[in-house]
């Protein structure tokens, strides 16, 4: 059946699918905004594994990107699953006395970041894609390749025993992490760098409270740097830090006892602690050079990759889903009068939103917290040329740019 924009479902029956690769956060994110919809189309999410609530992954979400949970109807689950940061703060590291070098503490109601593990933010989308009857997760399954056609692209799926299937779809979003699959498929490049620093994410139990620390916590040294921020409200806290790019796990878990000496506030030799998780990465500032290819797209880690300190790496792939979305219920309700071209300025925008509103900021934050801050002149010359460390200092943090693509704004619309 033929339909004015072009696409044609074979054979003249009901509407193919899409399928989402990856059923991580802003696969599942996606997935449920086109539940939401009215297209006729149903979503297919293609996933190995089921979400893992204790992933040492995202642990917090922005303020920057609550407009878009709230455009799905969660922000009323999420604030009663998670627990709004009550302050953020620079300071000094542990050689240098813990030092607050600038902070703020949020009022109530106050917008503040929202602490929600990256595993339990999945089990709630999961639970609401399966309340609605237009979407389907298939775990236990991944995307092994895909081969186009001028109205479908055949996606091809494969259980862990060898199982293979053939999904018929109207386009695929690869949702699938910073490995890719269908990136690499498509033969799309990532382009950029990867830090000169193994990043580890260390979940411990330690009461930093008792030390005067903020639920978010950058620490600025040239060694001991790093993020220590509150995951819940049962003693969890994140903390992370950095160890040379060639560093071993094996010796990474042995230099963690040292580590952790120099980055917990307390008395020396007396800091009980309990480790309940330790995940090594790399650090990466990479875009790849398209987001979409005929029919198959790129989102979330999939298309772009940043550094966590300054919180946009998840922030931004859920702004990928939002417009994402916003564009495919345009094409599918057959009113974008040339899907290619929109589906490429979707791309076009979302790849500039990324090197300009993510990767600078990024890199700056990453630039920040490795500042030397030995001395008070040091602290001085750190507020004066740092506007966002000056701005918090004065107790006016500055709101990043906004993330959002708005969908009437692109060719092709």
């Amino acid at each position: 059946m033929a339909n004015t924009n072009g696409h044609t479902e074979p054979n003249g029956s009901e509407p193919l699918p899409i399928v989402v690769a990856g059923g991580g956060c802003v696969g599942l994110f996606l997935a449920l905004l086109l539940t939401q919809s009215s297209i006729p189309n149903r979503i297919i999410v293609i996933e190995p594994s089921p979400p893992d609530p204790h992933s040492t992954r995202a642990m917090a979400h922005q303020p920057i990107i609550f407009p878009f949970f709230a455009r799905a109807g969660l922000m009323p689950e999420l604030s009663r699953i998670g627990q709004f940061s009550s302050g953020l703060c620079f300071r000094t590291s542990v050689k240098n006395g813990s030092k607050l070098i600038a902070g703020k503490q949020f009022k109530e109601g106050e917008k503040a970041q929202l602490s929600l593990p990256q595993g339990r933010f999945q089990e709630l989308l999961v639970q609401k894609i399966k309340e609605t009857e237009k979407a389907e997760i298939q775990l236990g399954w991944q995307v092994v390749g895909f081969k186009e056609g001028e109205k479908s692209v055949g996606v091809k799926v494969e259980q862990e025993s060898g199982k293979q299937e053939t999904i018929e779809a109207v386009y695929l979003v690869g949702a699938d992490g910073a490995k890719s699959t269908v990136r690499k498929l498509l033969g799309v490049s990532l382009d950029g760098e990867t830090l000169p620093t193994q990043l580890v994410a260390t979940d411990i139990k330690y009461d930093f409270h008792a030390h005067g620390f903020y639920d978010a916590n950058f620490i600025i040294d040239p060694e001991n740097y790093g993020l220590i921020g509150r995951i819940d409200d049962e003693g969890l806290w994140r903390v992370s830090y950095g160890v040379p790019i060639d560093t071993p796990e094996a010796e990474i878990r042995k230099g963690l006892p040292l580590k952790m000496e120099k980055m917990l506030p307390g008395e020396e030799g007396k800091k009980q602690y309990e480790v309940k998780r330790v995940a090594p990465y790399k650090a990466q500032q990479r875009c790849a050079e398209t987001f979409w290819k005929g029919r198959v797209g790129l989102c979330g880690d999939a298309a772009h990759l940043t550094n966590p300190y300054a919180g946009l790496g998840l922030a931004s792939g859920i702004a990928d889903a939002s417009s994402l979305a916003d564009v495919l219920v345009r094409v599918l309700s057959h009113e974008s009068p040339d899907p290619t071209k929109l589906l490429s300025s979707w791309s076009d925008a979302r790849r500039q939103k990324f090197l300009t509103v993510v990767d600078k900021p990024s890199r700056m934050a990453y630039a920040r917290v490795h500042t030397k801050v030995d001395t008070e002149g040091e602290i001085s010359a750190l507020l004066q040329k740092d506007p966002l460390v000056g701005a918090l200092k004065k107790g006016m943090p500055m709101m990043p740019p906004s993330l959002e693509t708005q969908g009437e704004t692109l060719d092709g619309w």
